[in-house]
């Protein structure tokens, strides 16, 4: 039997001829060829850095703050993006700081982990830094505890209390190191996200983040992939980092990721730099078809570590399938690390025994009002209200963890392969599988769940 071309990754390795050519309408879902305004990414960042967006020159905000002593903070993603960025951009700045006579040790790297659970230094080195950067500067790596040493610097007009770590506060200028994204709640990632919930105390997450929450709806309308515009969430993130430019020089380098390559570079004030990657994250995260698919494959590659993380995934999966509850989702995600967020385990658990329009509910009333939120309470309703959509059972999910526990805890059919080879043997199984009900169906295959896919219309 012969295959379409369809290669998805689980973990980092490349499973591939899955679908067979019998069935005629398959489609891998990528957005049209982008091209960046730059050939030369060294050239581009000192064209930026030199032209910035919004404020002075970086070597001019540089040299107005910093004396021997005071420390240069740069913040940077946790273990759970891919830092690609990080590691190219840190170096090429780092270098142009010691050039202008910023001593080394006045240097700082904070991960801006928010209410993650901090990365082990062996984490910082292979999914942060990587090896070549960490030897270098693993001593002037900072880790953020949400849970002490953070400072209540304001409020929001919104209510939320501005707690930040006092390491950030002690700095003399801030440089944020961002890769701007789509955010399934949030509508975009970067930029203000490395303050709240980057830096932030569990206090202001906690406040900030059941903005989201809508009883029927599982999320109110404004706060979706790709909207900023409206959605409560973001603008209380932008409003606490709009408060810490008063009291902190900022000077954001952000960029955009496509198929782990750089092709959007920006800097300079960090709230400038989050309006302007919203044009091009358009282009490059929007997909527009005409027709929901019946079944979609998809995977979260390498940030698959945990299904908290997985999650993204079947959301991305979610906006391209059929709303009727005979649609398929396939994702694959290796899991290796586990559920990976104690409180969507708790809270999955205690409703499993629900409907799931009840356990909807009854998630949002017990665990994510702003006094009992926790990071990870907002899975449980982010994969509720799919399952409005999508039955239970019809999430496919490869992975390392145990088919039980999905089935019985997170409604979703587990398959663990006995090695990454025999992934490609259980999805030709759940083709065949689907084949028997949906003889001609339409397949969508994404490889990346950081993209919103636009059905009009959709099936309900």
């Amino acid at each position: 039997m012969s295959y379409h071309s369809t290669p998805l990754k689980y973990g980092n390795q490349t499973i591939d001829d899955f679908i067979p050519k019998k069935i005629r309408d398959v489609t891998v879902l990528r957005v049209d060829e982008f091209t960046p305004d730059f050939t030369d990414l060294k050239k581009k960042l000192k064209q930026v850095l030199d032209s910035p967006l919004g404020t002075k020159p970086f070597n001019e905000v540089v040299k107005s703050v910093y004396s021997k002593g005071k420390r240069i903070l740069f913040m940077v993603d946790d273990k759970t993006r891919p830092n690609l960025h990080t590691k190219i951009l840190l170096p090429l700045i780092t270098d142009r700081l010691l050039k202008i006579g910023v001593r080394k040790e006045d240097i700082g790297i904070i991960i801006s982990s928010g209410s993650h659970t901090p990365a082990s230094p062996k984490e910082v080195e292979d999914r942060i830094l990587g090896p070549a950067l960490y030897k270098v500067w693993k001593d002037n790596v900072l880790a953020h505890d949400c849970d002490s040493g953070n400072e209540h610097v304001g409020e929001t007009s919104k209510g939320t209390p501005i707690l930040i770590d006092k390491k950030v506060l002690d700095s003399s200028l801030l440089i944020p190191l961002s890769d701007s994204e789509y955010h399934y709640f949030a509508g975009q990632a970067g930029t203000v996200k490395l303050f709240c919930p980057g830096v932030a105390g569990r206090e202001t997450i906690r406040i900030n983040h059941p903005r989201m929450f809508d009883l029927e709806k599982g999320f109110v309308d404004c706060c979706r992939l790709g909207n900023c515009e409206g959605n409560p969430v973001i603008e209380d993130m932008i409003e606490i980092t709009t408060t810490m430019m008063k009291r902190i020089p900022i000077f954001c380098v952000d960029v955009i990721v496509n198929h782990d390559e750089i092709v959007y570079l920006q800097a300079g004030d960090i709230i400038e730099c989050h309006k302007a990657a919203a044009a091009p994250l358009r282009q490059l995260r929007v997909i527009d078809v005409d027709k929901p698919g019946d079944i979609v494959f998809v995977s979260v590659g390498e940030l698959g570590v945990n299904l908290y993380q997985a999650g993204k995934g079947v959301h991305a999966a979610w906006n391209a399938v059929r709303h009727d509850r005979k649609g398929w989702i396939v994702l694959l995600a290796r899991c290796e690390d586990g559920i990976g967020s104690a409180p969507y385990a708790e809270a999955m658990e205690s409703a499993k025994d629900l409907e799931v329009r009840d356990a909807l509910r009854f998630v949002i009333e017990k665990y994510c009002s702003q006094k009992t939120f926790k990071i990870g309470n907002q899975k449980p309703v982010d994969l509720f209200r799919i399952l409005l959509d999508v039955a239970e059972g019809n999430i496919k999910v490869v992975s390392e963890l145990d088919p039980t526990e999905l089935r019985d805890v997170y409604r979703m059919q587990g398959c663990k392969p006995d090695s990454p080879a025999d992934v490609q043997r259980i999805l030709r199984e759940f083709i065949n599988e689907f084949l028997k009900e949906h003889p001609k169906p339409r397949v969508y295959v994404l490889d990346d769940p950081g993209l919103l896919i636009n059905v009009k219309p959709q099936v309900h």
